[in-house]
């Protein structure tokens, strides 16, 4: 008299094969990737990201200056963008200021949407006296950090899929070369049965 299991019979479902269990168990640990370790990849990298972007930042502040220049040409109007708002627009625009030399230089500079040739406005240049973009600021910085943590955060997602999926394709061939020998093992036997 059999106890608890019938004799003969396997443990589990006899009809879970090995690549079921497999593929399970790679599901089980995908999914944890992709819900522990992927957004924890993501807030590392934030972190190192914005300290990066403060240094960044600070370099920048230190490595440019900002002069006053004045228009030698009109900047263009203001364009609203699709959405109805008027952005921080800014236009390539030929401008002069003088030198610590006391040299004019002109130069063209990104300045604000609307202004008008004799206008002043803010111009940063760099070490060498060259028109640059200014220093980063808040926003600048936060846009990084955001950024860094997004792309890795979607890059792991991006493998724990690719990862699953190729598996699975692996699995699903491994099952379909395997149903096939069954099959052409067992199917003499069912053509004679069929006669």
């Amino acid at each position: 008299m059999a106890t608890g299991r019938s004799a003969g019979r396997r443990p589990g479902n006899p009809l879970r094969r090995r690549s079921d269990v497999i593929e399970a168990w790679a599901g089980l640990l995908l999914g944890v990737v992709a819900l522990l370790v992927a957004p924890a990849a993501g807030v590392l990298t934030g972190w190192g990201a914005h300290a990066d972007a403060r240094e960044h930042a600070r370099r920048q502040v230190v490595s440019r200056h900002v002069v006053r220049a004045e228009l030698v040409e009109d900047a263009p109007d203001l364009v609203a963008s699709a959405s109805g708002t008027q952005d921080d627009q800014r236009y390539p625009v030929a401008v002069r200021w003088t030198d610590p030399a006391g040299r004019t230089v002109v130069a063209t500079a990104p300045v604000p949407a609307g202004l008008d040739r004799g206008d002043g406005t803010a111009v940063w240049l760099d070490r060498s006296g060259d028109v640059t973009t200014p220093p980063w600021g808040t926003d600048d910085i936060w846009s990084h950090t955001f950024a860094a943590a997004f792309l890795v955060t979607a890059a792991v997602l991006g493998a724990a899929l690719t990862v699953r999926l190729a598996l699975r394709g692996a699995l699903d061939r491994g099952r379909s070369a395997a149903w096939e020998r069954e099959w052409a093992r067992v199917e003499p036997d069912w053509r004679r049965r069929a006669i």
